[in-house]
């Protein structure tokens, strides 16, 4: 028996119009395993709005950039951001491959558990998803004290009083509770304001680039290419280059956030696996330009990461562009910040409301649940803001405690980039028979393009767990190890401690016979204006099996 076409005329109805696609991706979400419960109101453009606004290329450049800087120079931050960008987009097709075969919230986490045997479903998908949820709440973590250091940043270019760490702290907090807030809302309503934001995104990184390299002074090709910097203590040229390509990891973190919207996107499976491509494609041509001119108008390299501003990028457009023109550039990567939050939490909030609906925490029963009107996960919402909170805490720690939080910012790119590995990295082992023929499909490209995503995944995220300075103390060793093993620790004891026993995603068996689709004599599309969804329908057709 051959696998299943699942978008063939031959496995669901299609009778055109909006309804006749919405029962199509509820026909693959029940054949999952699951009912539809989350607010079908995104188009392909709000799905992709959602992964490009969250993975916000704009504020993760503008973050970094001094870290780039800092830790080999300009020639690290642009060659690593090139190499990552060209073995980004082979991850990324093989993410889309398996993102159109399963299309659902839980993302990564669902795809480990339906591409093992049945009995290595719990296991596999419990770590892929633990693993993608903390990269997620660390993310959620990081744009919060982005957002709060770049609003400091602002303020001294502006002429005011800078932000304190401590203040920092409660700014941060406050500002995720405003992003939680606005994700209450159906996911429509939060779609259009994501639309908005990409438009606003893509409007600054042009208004950037043009700004500063039409007032600034320019370095030359040489500086930008070849120029090495290092301020880190280490000797070795190696070592520094590669902490340099960890600037460039970061700043791609999070471009799966597409597939976690496909239960709230309609023609999901093949409007989600290509939010994950053109996310990466928009990212990748948009950092680069972004960062190319900000090198080509670093005139001076000292200036840029010790300004008084704070932020390299921030003091680049004062050093460019000039005072008035720098505080408006530098406000703008506030707004987008802002923006890149409100995207974060939604995509968070979809990954715990998948797990939970799993059992993979205690109290499941009780974060699962959605709101009758809002159609939203607000329970889990609210349970990824007090988790991001407590994250956040991280810099009141005596010693360290700043060390410790930049940490979370490591923890965030492994957390993703471990979570997209596992999945392919499964498929490559096992490579599953019944695996769904769809419009995404590698053929002989598959394999190949799967290995080379493993080994650039698993092997880049060795590199966050490398000392950033030297000589190292407990004021500047790499916390991560340790951040690490408290989140190995707590996931063990919720594995082995949680009273209801965690066994994965609900699994697909596309080679059941009897398998039932709706038809167009059953579907009336007047019963959806009655209220009636399309599960409630009663499906009347065999399944062709034989596809």
């Amino acid at each position: 028996m051959q696998p299943v076409d699942i978008l063939s005329n031959d496995a669901i109805s299609k009778n055109g119009g909006q309804d006749s696609e919405d029962c199509s991706d509820d026909f693959i979400l029940k054949k999952m395993g699951y009912s539809p419960s989350l607010h079908r109101g995104l188009s392909s453009v709000m799905n992709f709005a959602f992964g490009f606004t969250e993975v916000a290329v704009l504020a993760s450049v503008c973050i970094t950039y001094g870290f780039g800087l800092s830790s080999g120079g300009p020639s690290a931050v642009i060659w690593g951001f090139i190499v990552n960008f060209i073995v980004t987009v082979v991850v990324s097709f093989s993410m889309a491959e398996i993102c159109s075969a399963y299309p659902s919230a839980g993302s990564v986490y669902h795809w480990a558990g339906q591409l093992v045997p049945s009995q290595y479903t719990g296991i596999c998908s419990y770590i892929c998803g633990w693993t993608n949820f903390l990269g997620n709440a660390a993310g959620d973590a990081s744009f919060a004290n982005g957002w709060a250091s770049f609003l400091s940043s602002a303020l001294i270019a502006s002429g005011y009083e800078g932000i304190t760490a401590y203040d920092q702290v409660g700014t941060s907090i406050a500002i995720l509770f405003v992003w939680s807030f606005l994700n209450f809302f159906r996911v429509d309503k939060v779609g259009w304001v994501n639309n908005l934001a990409a438009i606003c995104h893509t409007g600054s990184i042009v208004i950037i680039i043009i700004v500063i390299l039409a007032k600034g002074e320019h370095t030359t090709g040489a500086f930008v290419f070849t120029a090495y910097n290092n301020d880190t203590g280490v000797t070795s040229h190696s070592y520094v280059g590669a902490l340099g390509v960890t600037a460039a990891l970061f700043s791609f973190a999070g471009y799966e956030a597409s597939a976690h919207m496909a239960e709230e996107t309609s023609n999901s499976s093949t409007a989600a696996p290509r939010g994950i491509i053109n996310t990466v494609l928009a990212t990748g041509f948009g950092g680069l330009g972004l960062l190319l001119a900000l090198l080509f108008t670093t005139t001076d390299i000292e200036v840029a990461i010790n300004g008084d501003t704070g932020n390299a990028a921030a003091n680049v457009f004062i050093m460019a562009a000039g005072t008035n023109w720098g505080i408006g550039l530098t406000w703008l990567v506030v707004i987008n910040l802002f923006f890149a939050g409100v995207s974060s939490v939604a995509v968070t909030g979809r990954i715990t409301y998948a797990l939970t609906r799993d059992n993979a925490f205690p109290r499941s029963d009780v974060l699962s649940q959605v709101h009758p009107q809002l159609k939203s996960p607000i329970n889990a919402i609210l349970f990824v803001y007090i988790f991001d909170a407590l994250l956040m805490l991280l810099p009141l720690i005596p010693t360290g405690g700043e060390a410790a939080f930049y940490s979370i910012v490591g923890l965030c790119t492994i957390g993703f980039q471990v979570s997209y590995g596992i999945p392919i990295l499964l498929k490559l082992i096992f490579n599953p028979s019944n695996f769904p023929k769809t419009p995404m499909s590698l053929g002989v490209w598959s394999v190949p393009c799967g290995v080379l995503s493993c080994a650039w995944l698993f092997g880049t995220s060795c590199l966050f767990f490398l000392p950033t300075t030297a000589p190292v103390d407990a004021g500047t060793m790499n916390w991560l190890i340790v951040v690490v093993a408290g989140v190995f620790v707590c996931g063990s004891l919720n594995w082995f401690l949680n009273p209801v026993k965690f066994k994965g995603p609900k699994r697909v068996d596309v080679e059941m016979v009897g398998l039932t689709r709706p038809s167009t004599a059953s579907v009336d599309n007047n019963q959806y204006a009655r209220g009636r969804k399309p599960s409630d329908v009663v499906p009347d057709e065999p399944f062709n099996t034989d596809a």
